[in-house]
C-alpha cells in the first residue's frame, strides 16, 4: 500500500509532493481535476504566496548580513592594527602585564564570537584603551586608538542595527513558509482520502500522489502516512 509523505519529511520535500499531486491531478481532467482544485488548490497557493514571502526575506537577510560581515571585516583588521601599534609601541615584549590588561586572550578577546555582539565588546576595548597606563603609550596616542575604535564601532552598530529588523523578518517569513506547507500536507491526506471515495485504487492514487513509501523500499529512511 502506497504511503503519503510523512508530517516529519523536510518541507521542501512535502512542498514538492503537493505541488505535483497538484499538477498532475489538474491534468487527469474530470472528478480528479475537480477534487484537486478543491482540496489542494487552496494549500498550493498558500504555500506560493508564503514562498515567495520567504525568499524575498532571505534574499534581504542576505544583503543585510553582508554588510554587517563587512564591516565585521573592518573592524577586526583595524583591532589587529592597533594591537599591533600597542605592542611595537613596547618593543614587541613576549610577555607584558600591559598588552595583557588591554588584549587578555589577543585581538580575539573582541573578534571571536558572534558578530552581532561585537560592537559592545568594541566598547569595552575602548574603554581599556583610555584606561592603560603604559608610560609607552602617550594620552594622546591612546585617545586617538580609542577614537578609530569608536568611529568603526558606531558604523557596526549601525549595521547590526539594520540588521536585526530584516533578521527577525525571516524568521517570522521561515514560519510562515512551514506553517503554510504543514496545512498542505494536511490537505494532501485528505486528498488521497477523496481519490478513494472517487474509486481510485491505491495504484492509480499514487500514479497522482508520490509514493514515499518507494523510497523505503529502495532504502530511504522517512516515514510515510497511509
Amino acid at each position: 500500500m502506497g504511503e503519503v509523505i510523512a508530517a516529519t519529511a523536510s518541507i521542501e520535500r512535502i512542498d514538492g509532493d503537493v505541488h505535483t499531486a497538484h499538477e498532475i491531478a489538474l491534468a487527469r481532467g474530470g472528478e480528479v481535476a475537480e477534487a484537486a482544485f478543491f482540496r489542494l488548490q487552496p494549500g498550493v497557493t498558500a504555500i506560493d504566496d508564503a514562498k515567495a514571502i520567504h525568499e524575498a526575506a532571505k534574499k534581504a537577510e542576505s544583503l543585510a548580513w553582508a554588510a554587517v560581515a563587512g564591516i565585521d571585516h573592518d573592524a577586526d583588521g583595524l583591532i589587529g592594527n592597533i594591537r599591533d601599534e600597542m605592542w611595537n609601541a613596547l618593543g614587541r615584549p613576549k610577555q607584558s602585564s600591559h598588552m595583557d590588561a588591554v588584549f587578555p586572550e589577543g585581538i580575539g578577546t573582541y573578534t571571536a564570537g558572534d558578530p552581532l555582539g561585537q560592537p559592545l565588546l568594541m566598547q569595552v576595548l575602548r574603554a581599556r584603551i583610555v584606561a592603560a597606563d603604559a608610560p609607552q603609550w602617550p594620552e594622546a596616542k591612546r585617545n586617538a586608538w580609542a577614537a578609530a575604535i569608536e568611529a568603526k564601532r558606531e558604523a557596526y552598530e549601525a549595521a547590526v542595527k539594520s540588521y536585526r529588523p530584516i533578521e527577525a523578518a525571516l524568521v517570522v517569513a521561515e514560519a510562515g513558509y512551514r506553517a503554510a506547507v504543514r496545512g498542505a500536507h494536511a490537505r494532501l491526506k485528505n486528498f488521497k482520502r477523496d481519490l478513494k471515495n472517487l474509486g481510485l485504487t491505491e495504484a492509480q492514487i499514487h500514479e497522482i500522489i508520490p509514493d514515499a513509501s518507494a523510497g523505503k523500499k529502495r532504502g530511504g529512511t522517512g516515514t510515510g502516512e497511509k
